[in-house]
């Protein structure tokens, strides 16, 4: 009976529903940590934890110096949880013990008897214990975490005994110090080691464990897919229930929401099959109620908070004295999303619409803000990240295979700040077993995480897994006769079961999300069969991998005309401050210190040769006496990293016409430690150069200059991506403004005019002669492009080198002098600001100007300079520092700024 009634029948429903007592949920936080021969007993400070958290401060931090190595036997060690409770909300309900994550293989004991096993650290596992709790004493809880490395070879051996094939065993590339056999255990892949991060095999209890007291059945999750007609948006609704229950029951439901409907929704009597707990309705709301959800630059991102509420009771009684009422708050967004595959005349278009608009995805790769999983959902730093990404003009974030499903924190900060979500399931790279056992837990992973996941309007697609079907393609040979069995196995998990799984969130008459899709890179949805494709990186259809990176990145033409890039990215190292963090002596450490720590944290087993290679295609480097010089080599590898980025990102985005190229995803946003990574952000939340720039190479309004070979001119590119309701152009004026090295004054500028809509890009070719100045050399000279406005405000800048970096010629000694000014702090109050100002004044143009804050007591805390790694062509700048400190009033001098330019290293 589904009915909106008047205000006074439901406000009469409403207290009736109220009588009913709310699920209680009390969540268990203080535990002791034993080992196996019980000689070591801790307190455990804080809670969710892992072992190594808990054991951190008695045999140090997991990440710092070589302990990655040293800490090993902690996890080949089987180690022990206690808990202790009382019994006293005893009474007729259900008692549930809910473990929301453990991580990964666990016996879990209620006073000494076993409850049961774990081995899926990305399952929710409830057991009922109410028959096994004491009322009138302390209750004793043990779970008993097992070696994730033993457990992972043990399950190794026994299925290949059963003849379960998986192939060679599956082992991360990275040299050194790795472990084996992750594709065996249903752990966050990334544990087990790689070619940027450490071998950290994890154990512990990462989420909360709560005991839940209820009448019937709890509320887990809700599913909200939204459609939207002419008149009205459909929020159709899924609720799903966890229940003990061996018969159907009963379900009532009264949904609140002040902003999108004036009286609350209320559905009655609602059957419930015991077996398949969902409930399913459907509210529908006046458009002119709503305001539109968008990505970060296409608009707001409103959200509208609703509450669910449902009692659940037998048919033959209400029982309002138990606990019947389970609630669930939600912040709904409205926005519709598909992928566009539209075939044309050299395969599929791969693109995403919100709001029926096309969006050119820009943004990057996210892997878990630590590699120790209980401390990647530390609000704090993920929303460091997430508004790190908005910042930089990012709208989509890939949350990678090879990591974990995020925190709720997470989708709501990404939620928040419009960053879109593409989501990998966690397998990546690797053959896995076709077990009973694990095929049913990981299904229950996958419906799990998605029903969690699945309402937030940030989620833009769900891929089952990541580069599976390149690494079974690229590894035939490898393979060898277990090839065509492993294939069938792959499809059977990730097609047949796995995709049929997510159903799940599916709707019958419409598609309230794209997806899923079987594997990245790949064919795209439209084009998958079911079947391997020969060539999943085909840039005709879906999306690619872009790893190249022996090919010159500051070339253009190195990079295709692929329809979506979800993967591209070149290496740097950190800042030299995060360095000295990871050593004892910190900012007294040594330059041979130092570079053997860098050479330790090397994990490429191609070591520094790819980027060292980009560094000489541009850049005036010795590459055998690197550890000579160590601030000269992190500098120009950062450098080299926001270069090539750049370039790339530019290229893609100049392909955006007639939707050839429609994402760029930078490999990766963040980091797990302090090491020559691909990171855009480094470990301490330091802004790499790359990072700076994104927020200029990303912006919704750019110009773009790309040098074309063939015809030797400069294209020059004004791209607008937003969205405007009705047709808005708008005019813009693009100068190019030529320079030599040795003068402020530019000798040449020539300007053109563009009429630009909402979207739209457009493109001039202008031949490189025009630009040339008489009786002067490209090496003598450099570009600058500016972007302006009807009413000549400066929107963008860029800056385009004829010659190669190492091979300018008549630049000068800039003698760049910087000079701080800050709050007075005898006189300023709490909260402190902490924003310094920069004079930075030179005698000449000053090319890549590189700014460091050295002040050893400032450089633990997150600072960001308003810009860096720029040109200056002006006698004078100003640039802003922001210190995140509130709590003391802050002082800097000059020479707490380090500064370093390339024309030091060019003279």
């Amino acid at each position: 009976m589904l009915r909106f009634v008047y205000p006074l029948c439901v406000l009469l429903f409403v207290i009736r529903n109220l009588e009913a007592k709310t699920v209680h949920v009390k969540e268990l936080t203080k535990w002791t940590l034993t080992n196996e021969n019980s000689s070591l007993q801790i307190n455990v400070s804080r809670f969710p934890t892992g072992v190594y958290s808990a054991l951190k401060d008695t045999y140090g931090d997991l990440l710092f110096g070589e302990n990655d190595v040293n800490l090993r036997w902690i996890a080949n060690e089987s180690w022990i949880f206690t808990t202790t409770f009382d019994g006293t909300e005893l009474g007729p309900d259900q008692v549930n013990l809910t473990l929301n994550g453990i991580d990964t293989v666990s016996k879990v004991r209620l006073n000494g008897e076993l409850l049961g096993e774990t081995d899926n650290m990305f399952v929710r596992y409830s057991f009922s214990i109410g028959h096994l709790m004491l009322q009138q004493a302390r209750n004793t809880l043990e779970i008993e975490i097992l070696s994730p490395i033993k457990e992972a070879a043990r399950r190794a051996q026994e299925r290949d005994e059963k003849g379960i094939i998986t192939g060679p065993r599956s082992c991360p590339r990275a040299p050194g110090d790795v472990e084996c056999n992750r594709n065996h255990l249903r752990k966050m892949q990334m544990s087990f080691g790689g070619v940027w991060n450490p071998a950290a095999l994890s154990l512990g209890i990462w989420k909360p464990v709560s005991i839940e007291y209820y009448g019937l059945a709890i509320l887990r999750d809700v599913d909200v897919a939204l459609k939207r007609n002419d008149t009205h948006w459909t929020m159709d609704c899924r609720a799903f229930l966890s229940t003990p229950a061996q018969e159907n029951f009963i379900g009532d439901i009264v949904v609140f929401s002040s902003e999108l409907f004036d009286d609350p929704f209320v559905l009655e009597q609602q059957e419930v099959a015991f077996d398949a707990p969902i409930l399913e309705f459907q509210i529908h709301i006046p458009q002119e109620r709503v305001a539109l959800w968008w990505p970060n630059g296409y608009g707001q991102q409103k959200l509208y908070p609703v509450m669910f509420s449902i009692k659940c009771y037998t048919g033959n009684s209400s029982h309002l004295g138990s606990r019947m009422k389970s609630q669930k708050v939600l912040k709904i967004g409205f926005r519709t999303i598909e992928l566009v595959e539209d075939k044309d005349d050299i395969g599929r278009s791969f693109y995403f619409c919100v709001n029926g608009h096309p969006i050119f995805m820009k943004g990057a790769n996210y892997i878990p803000a630590s590699t120790l999983p209980e401390l990647s959902a530390e609000s704090d730093t993920v929303e460091y990240l997430i508004k790190s990404a908005r910042e930089a003009n990012m709208n989509m974030i890939r949350v990678w295979g090879g990591g974990l499903y995020e925190s709720d924190t997470f989708y709501n900060l990404a939620d928040f700040y419009g960053i879109l979500v593409w989501q990998d399931l966690t397998f990546s790279q690797a053959a896995y077993p076709l077990a009973d056992d694990f095929v049913a837990s990981v299904r229950l992973e996958a419906v799990q995480n998605a029903q969690r996941i699945a309402y937030h309007p940030c989620l833009a697609l769900i891929v089952t897994n990541n580069e599976i079907e390149l690494f079974l393609i690229q590894n035939k040979t490898e393979l060898g006769d277990n090839y065509d069995s492993l294939v069938e196995d792959y499809k059977t998990l990730f097609v047949n079961t796995l995709k049929e799984d997510l159903k799940i969130i599916s709707r019958y008459d419409f598609s309230p999300r794209p997806g899923p899709m079987i594997s990245t890179p790949s064919l795209g949805i439209a084009e998958s069969s079911g079947d391997l494709p020969s060539d999943p990186q085909s840039p005709n259809f879906g999306d690619v991998h872009f790893w190249e990176d022996q090919k010159d990145g500051s070339e253009p033409s190195t990079y295709p005309q692929a329809r979506f890039v979800s993967e591209f990215g070149y290496g740097s190292l950190p800042m030299m401050s995060s360095w000295q963090r990871e050593l004892d002596n910190g900012e007294n450490a040594t330059q041979e210190e130092i570079a053997t720590h860098i050479r330790n944290r090397q994990r490429d087993p191609r070591g520094f040769i790819p980027l060292i290679q980009q560094i000489v295609n541009q850049l005036p480097f010795t590459p055998h006496n690197w550890d000579e010089s160590i601030e000269k080599f992190i500098y120009f590898s950062q450098v080299t990293q926001a270069m090539t980025s750049k370039i790339a990102v530019d290229v893609f985005r100049s392909h955006r016409t007639e939707k050839r190229t429609m994402g760029a995803l930078i490999w990766q946003l963040n980091d797990v430690w302090v090491a020559p990574t691909w990171s855009c952000i480094d470990f301490y939340g330091n802004y790499k150069l790359v990072q700076y720039w994104a927020k200029n190479f990303m912006a919704p309004t750019t110009v773009i200059a790309l040098y074309d070979k063939k015809s030797d001119s400069l294209n020059v590119t004004l791209t607008r991506e937003d969205y405007s309701e009705h047709s808005d152009t708008q005019l813009y004026s693009v100068q190019i403004n030529t320079y030599l090295w040795s003068d402020f004054v530019a000798k040449k500028k020539i300007a053109r005019d563009f009429g630009l809509g909402s979207n739209e890009l457009e493109l001039r070719q202008i031949p490189l002669s025009y630009l040339l100045l008489d009786g002067h050399s490209k090496s003598e000279i450099f570009f600058e492009i500016v972007l302006e406005n009807k009413n000549r405000e400066t929107l963008a800048r860029n800056f385009f080198y004829p010659v190669a970096i190492k091979n300018i010629t008549g630049i000068k000694n800039p003698d760049v002098k910087i000079q701080v000014s800050g709050q007075d702090c005898s006189s300023a109050k709490a909260p402190y600001a902490n924003r310094f100002s920069l004079q930075i004044t030179v005698k000449s143009p000053a090319l890549l100007v590189y700014l460091e804050l050295t002040h050893p007591g400032y450089m633990t805390n997150h600072h960001k300079f308003s810009i860096n790694g720029f040109t200056q062509t002006e006698p004078r700048k100003t640039v802003h520092l922001v210190i995140e400190n509130s709590s003391e009033c802050l002082t800097l001098t000059n020479d707490h700024i380090r500064v370093q330019t390339m024309n030091q290293y060019l003279l």
